[in-house]
């Protein structure tokens, strides 16, 4: 029996070690193949992963994309430039990714992670849902192809139809956690809406009445003019946000503990309504 034993142990060590020298491409080996390591790769910060997972019921991968592989970050910036390097979540490898993550380090930070679990929240999905980047996909393509009128105005309804109400959902996700992740919450109004999906509501209503226009109005004479007055109104808007956002930054760094100060509760609430003003002249 030993015999043969010795002789199953020295079999399984020869195959480990040949699974090692092709790269793990051999099955069963126990060393990961390159594509194995490269639609999974290892996360830098297991022990947050999991500790996440307890907190809210979201099981998710977190990776830096920046330092390790990942399938997205190499395919998004080719379709959408715009967007291709924001922080993501991968509802098909339940994998987020966010650029120098440091495990959960900093308020905005902690936001984000529970923001990107919220994507990966299967309790409320809706179709939308499975369409959440849908709008800036095809608005990067429209802008890689020469923006026309028709990809704009599909850009525009899925930015407003799906992008905008999925970040919705990840917003009221992020709101939830935000006490035991130590964040300010983001605004949720009334109706359940966000200012991030707001503004890609904006965002949306623009496109698609700007490739409207641009069929009624294709020397440009009436938009150029209602552009030029909004944009004059907005100027003094950007100032104020401009002038606020390096106190924001401090004031985020420098929260720690359970307790978020008044000053930055207060400071966080002035920029969001300035961003409702600002999208509010975008829309118009």
């Amino acid at each position: 029996m030993d015999i043969f034993q010795n002789l199953l142990n020295t079999v399984r060590a020869k195959y480990k070690e040949a699974d090692k020298a092709t790269g793990g491409w051999l099955p069963g080996g126990g060393v990961a193949s390159p594509l194995t390591r490269a639609v999974f790769p290892p996360q830098p910060f297991p022990k947050r992963a999991e500790e996440l997972s307890r907190i809210t019921g979201v099981k998710a991968r977190f990776i830096d994309p920046e330092k390790t592989p990942s399938v997205v970050r190499q395919v998004a910036p080719v379709v959408a430039p715009m967007w291709g390097k924001q922080d993501y979540a991968n509802p098909i490898l339940n994998e987020v990714g966010m650029t120098g993550y440091g495990g959960g380090r900093t308020p905005l930070e902690r936001r984000t992670e529970f923001h990107e679990l919220g994507h990966l929240n299967p309790t409320d999905k809706n179709i939308y849902s499975h369409l959440g980047v849908l709008g800036r996909s095809i608005q990067g393509l429209s802008n890689q192809t020469g923006n026309l009128p028709l990809v704009d105005l599909g850009a525009g309804l899925a930015l407003q139809y799906a992008d905008a109400p999925e970040e919705d959902r990840a917003e009221r996700f992020t709101k939830k956690y935000a006490k035991k992740g130590n964040y300010p919450p983001p605004v949720i109004y009334g109706n359940n809406t966000s200012d991030y999906g707001n503004r890609l509501r904006r965002e949306g209503k623009e496109l698609t009445s700007g490739s409207l226009n641009r069929l009624a109005d294709p020397f440009g004479i009436v938009s150029g003019t209602a552009q030029f007055i909004n944009e004059k109104r907005a100027e003094p808007i950007r100032k104020e946000m401009l002038q606020m956002e390096p106190e924001l930054k401090r004031l985020f760094a420098a929260t720690t503990g359970d307790q978020i100060s008044p000053e930055l509760m207060s400071l966080n609430k002035r920029h969001s309504e300035l961003m409702r003003q600002l999208e509010t002249l975008k829309g118009r």
